[in-house]
């Protein structure tokens, strides 16, 4: 991912955007989320290595759960954009339901580490 690319793409976005929430805010809504959804094409893009790194690591170091910790902290990432759009939409009710989401579904990709968790403090006191 080349960031000069990505900052480039991100400063003409902001001009449309700008020029566009003036004429038509439905579309200027639009035209953030196919931003976005550009934006998110690119981190994908870049992101190949680094999960074939984090599944190496996870085979040498013998911590299975890296993978959830990933998943996790994906799952806020995204939570958060569409939370942004939300707010950006000037919905704050919704952008506050899909912040409860995002938390909600964290707690749960978290699930099988606080089970392995649990299961060693358990060990530990007997």
């Amino acid at each position: 991912m080349d960031i000069f690319k990505v900052l480039g793409f991100c400063l003409c976005a902001l001009v449309l955007l700008s020029v566009l929430r003036q004429y038509n805010p439905g579309y200027a809504v639009l035209a953030a989320l196919a931003c976005c959804m550009v934006l998110l094409w690119f981190v994908m893009q870049a992101l190949g290595p680094v999960l074939s790194f984090v599944e190496t690591l996870s085979q040498f170091s013998g911590f299975e759960h890296l993978g959830t910790v990933f998943k996790a902290v994906a799952i806020a990432l995204m939570a958060q954009s569409v939370q942004d759009l939300c707010m950006e939409a000037g919905q704050t009710a919704l952008a506050g339901r899909v912040e409860l989401a995002g938390k909600v579904a964290v707690l749960l990709a978290a699930m099988p580490l606080f089970t392995v968790l649990t299961d060693t403090l358990l060990a530990l006191l007997r």
